[in-house]
């Protein structure tokens, strides 16, 4: 159980959590109670923001809200279907990123939620009951519960612009399906521009020494290959566990020869292709065929030869 940070890194008093599922997760957010019209006091006063922001952030990283139950005391008590609610003006499922109000998505459940247990009088009803939200991501399998509501609560700048660069190879692999994600759900409405990088990736020891690698290269690249290997224009020879086509991204001029971790120096590769590109007798050749084929890719290592 956490509370999010707003946009200004203002924490809000509304507890929520998150389940993992098999095709994404439950976000379980927790009910406002114990306050008055009077003094605005008691839990989760910050419910409706808090709701609010949770579903613009999902917009942002491509989440689908395939549906909403009513989680309450006495909903719980009900069988699963009896707890689903459906929206007014919102069919499911709903493809968060095209969604252009989200303060009517707010609103349309505020009114879910209150019709739900209401007399037949039709008086009373509470807008802020505890609700789970049933979310399609296929990239939260590679990322844990404690994961996902990391990246829900904290502030806005770092699902937007970029997950900071990592040594760790399994963070790497979750930072860059967080940001695969976010790209596509980008690039439904204008082109994705590519990531900066960096033009000298550092390295960090301990037992092993390793490059520090960003996570927007490698998303990035990714989604330009489309499933097909740059290098030979094969379909990836399998898919991941989350439906991605299974590709790996090799850097042309490899950084322990000063080559940057840029877009411009990584290319998309099969994993025969990956091997060959390392190990294969005619490397430099293949290096050079890349290099023509992909118009984004830049010599570095003969630049590095003319200094």
């Amino acid at each position: 159980m956490m509370k999010p940070l707003d946009d200004f890194g203002r924490e809000l008093d509304a507890s929520f959590s998150v389940e993992k599922s098999r095709d994404g997760f439950d976000l379980v957010v927790e009910s406002r109670g114990g306050s008055n019209r009077r003094l605005k006091v008691g839990w989760n006063s910050d419910y409706a923001p808090a709701m609010e922001q949770h579903l613009s952030r999902m917009g942002k990283l491509g989440m689908t809200l395939q549906g909403l139950q009513v989680a309450s005391t006495v909903a719980m008590k009900l069988p699963k279907s009896e707890r689903a609610v459906t929206l007014d003006h919102f069919p499911f499922p709903i493809v968060l990123s095209k969604v252009r109000n989200f303060q009517e998505l707010r609103y349309s459940i505020g009114r879910a939620s209150a019709a739900f247990g209401r007399s037949e009088s039709g008086s009373g009803g509470n807008r802020t009951k505890r609700m789970r939200l049933r979310v399609h991501w296929p990239a939260a399998l590679g990322i844990s519960a404690e994961g996902i509501e990391r990246l829900l609560g904290q502030t806005l700048d770092p699902i937007l612009n970029s997950e900071l660069p990592t040594y760790e190879p399994d963070k790497l692999e979750e930072n860059a399906r967080i940001v695969i994600a976010r790209i596509r759900a980008e690039a439904k409405d204008k082109n994705v521009l590519p990531p900066s990088g960096q033009k000298s990736a550092v390295t960090t020891s301990s037992l092993i020494t390793r490059f520090v690698r960003d996570p927007n290269v490698i998303a990035w690249v990714l989604h330009k290959a489309s499933g097909r290997c740059e290098v030979c224009d094969k379909p990836a020879p399998f898919f991941r566990e989350d439906g991605e086509p299974y590709l790996e991204v090799h850097h042309i001029c490899p950084l322990s020869e000063g080559g940057p971790d840029t877009t411009d120096n990584t290319a998309a590769c099969c994993p025969n292709c990956h091997r060959m590109l390392h190990h294969g007798k005619n490397r430099n050749g293949l290096r050079l065929k890349a290099i023509t084929k992909i118009p984004r890719l830049i010599d570095y290592l003969a630049s590095a030869k003319n200094v």
